[in-house]
């Protein structure tokens, strides 16, 4: 699994930084794309990657602000004719979101040869998504702004064939039987399959969040600790953290501060302002340590599974 940025910018573009949009890659777990915001050029964007647009099934839109979804009625247009005929998608969102999309596609008399559902998003939803169960948390935002948090299933352990051989049942295709059971049968007595399983290894958990103030409730940090990866934006990078917060959005070490509380194994910032320049990035950059990121547009994120 791995994090792709195609936008790392707030507000509006810049030379270096197009607005916000992230694929999470899980081709190799259920041979799908997530897409987290759409930003605009989204469609443009995509080309400069890997990503097949038909391989898109879900796309989760944290909010309503332009700058993270004009670019989804291109997308959507484009993916048309991008291997995606008859290929459902569904997208997830604030209440607004399908009337807006639908007007937008009316007025530019614009059709889809897919069907595509939408499905509107409050406060500590929760959701089953191709066997990833994706929670939702509201945001302090000056408009209602969400968290998505990826969690993917957990994986059976290791058969141990060496416990298996003891019993007396040689290597053949009975062994992926006896992995995919929940119990099985030899030689006159019934076994327990987790008997014959290592430990099984977690699922990865990625937090992305949509536009927010920093949040302290206890819920919201219980929800996102232990995360892979935690996608959060630092609109201001260094100081200003009053100012930050009086225009609903987040500074750097103050969001570093609030997450001293939790376990992660790598932060992401994103939503970086224009108003930065590389000499600036590096500066903040030397003072991170080195599981903490800031985005850059096309930065891609392993997500590697870590075994107990």
């Amino acid at each position: 699994m791995k994090f792709t940025v195609l936008g790392s910018g707030a507000g509006i573009p810049s030379r270096t930084r197009n607005t916000q949009s992230y694929v999470l890659d899980a081709v190799e777990e259920i041979n799908q794309y997530f897409l987290i915001d759409a930003s605009e050029g989204l469609q443009h964007r995509i080309l400069h990657t890997t990503v097949r647009p038909s391989k898109i099934k879900h796309v989760f839109i944290t909010h309503l602000h332009g700058d993270h979804l004009y670019g989804l009625p291109g997308f959507l247009s484009s993916r048309a004719h991008q291997g995606g005929e008859d290929i459902p998608l569904t997208v997830y969102g604030p209440p607004g979101l399908k009337e807006w999309i639908d007007l937008t596609l009316k007025t530019s008399n614009s059709h889809l040869n897919y069907p595509i559902q939408y499905i509107e998003v409050s406060h500590n939803d929760q959701y089953e998504v191709e066997g990833f169960t994706i929670d939702t948390y509201l945001l302090e935002h000056t408009i209602d702004s969400y968290m998505y948090v990826f969690n993917e299933p957990e994986k059976l352990g290791k058969l141990n064939t060496d416990k298996l051989k003891s019993i007396g049942i040689k290597p053949g295709p009975l062994y992926k039987e006896i992995k995919d059971s929940v119990t099985f049968w030899h030689d006159g007595k019934t076994y327990n399959t987790k008997n014959f399983l290592s430990a099984p290894v977690p699922g990865r958990k990625v937090a992305v969040h949509g536009d927010t103030r920093v949040i302290t409730q206890p819920d919201y940090l219980s929800l996102i600790d232990g995360s892979d990866l935690i996608v959060h934006e630092a609109t201001y990078l260094d100081g200003e953290i009053e100012k930050a917060h009086m225009y609903f959005h987040s500074e750097i070490q103050n969001v570093l501060q609030n997450f001293s509380q939790i376990q992660y194994q790598k932060i992401l910032f994103s939503h970086i302002s224009n108003r930065y320049d590389e000499e600036d990035m590096e500066i903040i950059k030397g003072r991170l340590n080195e599981n903490v990121f800031i985005a850059h547009d096309y930065l891609e994120i392993t997500i590697p599974r870590i075994s107990l």
